[in-house]
């Protein structure tokens, strides 16, 4: 009986051994500074032995890195493989080179695949670098300082913001939110938190047409076109009357963009309805927990403006 009282208690030790070591404290591994315009962070890199710097844009929209075909021959990348890429707006065929390694500063992110586009429209930049940095790493983005921290996986302690939940079904930071055109329509989508995206948030196609978002009492002050790896889709872009996603305070009358019909937009079925973009993530510091499956946000000091 003794005996198996203490086997037991062994085993009890070992098991809050275990758990001590899960719960470890995150430690920071790299510190890089970075530049933003509008919201968007823009890290400048190295990639392989090339000696000219990349400016790559942190993409939390994107679930690797992309770059242009013309940059990549200069680089001397290799093509591994092809394969189809859905976009903003549609698909296309991509080739992808692997066994790349990104350099920033002091700190190397080994063995990265590489998708390369017939085109890259991303101004003042080389290409993006996706969500992979948050799949390996706990992601700290402070916009007060301007500066991206990484820690590895363990116990971080966040103070005076709000943990926002998230899904990743299709490799990308999906929040449930609640969009009212107007205020007595309300309709609850899925939306992903996306850092590449230059809007405070942008309504996809099968979304705006199931709601009928556009002939619903949107009130449209402006029209362009939403731009993704050389697909061009037309949008319009208006008030709301609020805008919610888990816990965060609602946003009234703020300006959304609802993607108009045209082309492959029309047949586009990206499995979930819009992206949260940097016209609204820009007002938190924020971090990118995966263990967690949280994104802590902080607001900052754009905040308020």
């Amino acid at each position: 009986m003794k005996f198996k009282n203490s086997y037991k208690h062994f085993l009890l030790l070992a098991l809050a051994l275990q758990l001590l070591a899960f719960v470890s404290k995150a430690k920071e591994i790299a510190r890089i500074p970075f530049e933003s315009h509008n919201g968007t962070i823009i890290l400048t890199v190295k990639l392989n032995d090339f000696p000219r710097p990349l400016r790559l844009l942190f993409d939390t929209g994107a679930d690797g890195m992309a770059i242009g075909q013309g940059l990549a021959d200069s680089i001397g990348l290799k093509v591994a493989r092809t394969q189809k890429a859905s976009v903003v707006g549609g698909s296309m065929d991509i080739s992808v080179s692997t066994g790349n390694t990104v350099h920033m500063g002091d700190f190397d992110f080994k063995n990265q695949s590489i998708a390369i586009f017939k085109e890259m429209h991303k101004e003042g930049t080389d290409g993006i670098i996706g969500n992979t940095l948050a799949r390996h790493y706990i992601v700290k983005v402070d916009y007060d300082r301007k500066e991206m921290l990484l820690y590895n996986f363990g116990d971080l302690e966040e103070k005076g913001g709000q943990a926002i939940p998230f899904t990743i079904p299709a490799g990308l930071f999906i929040i449930p939110g609640t969009l009212s055109i107007t205020p007595d329509q309300p309709h609850t989508g899925n939306f992903v938190f996306d850092t590449g995206a230059a809007y405070n948030l942008i309504c996809f196609r099968p979304f705006v047409k199931q709601h009928k978002l556009l002939v619903s009492g949107f009130k449209a002050e402006s029209h362009g076109s939403t731009v993704s790896m050389g697909m061009n889709t037309p949008t319009f872009a208006g008030k709301a009357a609020a805008f919610s996603f888990s816990n965060v305070e609602p946003i009234k009358n703020m300006l959304v963009t609802l993607m108009a019909g045209g082309g492959q937009s029309e047949s586009w079925n990206p499995g979930f309805d819009g992206s949260i973009g940097v016209g609204l993530i820009s007002k938190y510091n924020f971090s990118i927990n995966m263990q967690k499956k949280e994104i802590y946000l902080i607001p900052n000091q754009n905040y308020k403006k």
